[in-house]
């Protein structure tokens, strides 16, 4: 299955691509050099960012990898996974961890300690581990090839049980 790491950012990274380049056009039209210069460099700059967030996580029976396009790379098998976790980006004033912010499924080839993922989460994203979005779909997934229960990083259980299970 794939999934891709963040649909939502990638959304928003298209919507804004789309209409700066449509102010480029606009602006070259127009004749005025400097929104056009300005508008070609932001839409560079959103094109990139699209291109960033439209990675995908694909999840089978071998393990997990990222890929963009047709290109599959960081393949992490199930025997080399230690650690399978759910990451809090809510970290700042939130030092009893029952405040929810955006969650991410992570996948670590070694086991943290409450330290490590703490910072982990200040340093997000992990470069040495996969990631997506978080959702109970995606969850779900993951346990078809991951018996173990998930790791919550800087977060409360019951916090995440009442966000997603108990509304």
């Amino acid at each position: 299955m794939r999934y891709l790491i963040n649909p939502v950012k990638a959304l928003l990274s298209l919507f804004a691509f789309i209409l700066f380049l449509f102010l480029f056009v606009v602006s070259f039209q127009s004749h005025k050099i400097i929104p056009m210069v300005l508008y070609a460099v932001l839409s560079v700059v959103y094109f990139l960012l699209l291109c960033h967030f439209t990675k995908y996580l694909e999840i089978d029976e071998n393990g997990v990898r990222n890929r963009f396009l047709w290109k599959s790379y960081n393949e992490l098998s199930w025997d080399k996974i230690q650690e399978v976790g759910i990451a809090n980006m809510k970290v700042m004033k939130n030092a009893e961890r029952t405040k929810v912010g955006e969650l991410y499924l992570y996948f670590s080839p070694e086991s943290m300690t409450e330290k490590e993922r703490f910072h982990m989460c200040l340093n997000w994203p992990p470069k040495e581990k996969r990631y997506m979005r978080y959702s109970v779909k995606r969850l779900k997934a993951v346990q078809k090839y991951w018996e173990e229960k998930p790791v919550f990083a800087w977060l409360k259980e019951e916090a995440y049980l009442d966000r997603y299970f108990r509304r």
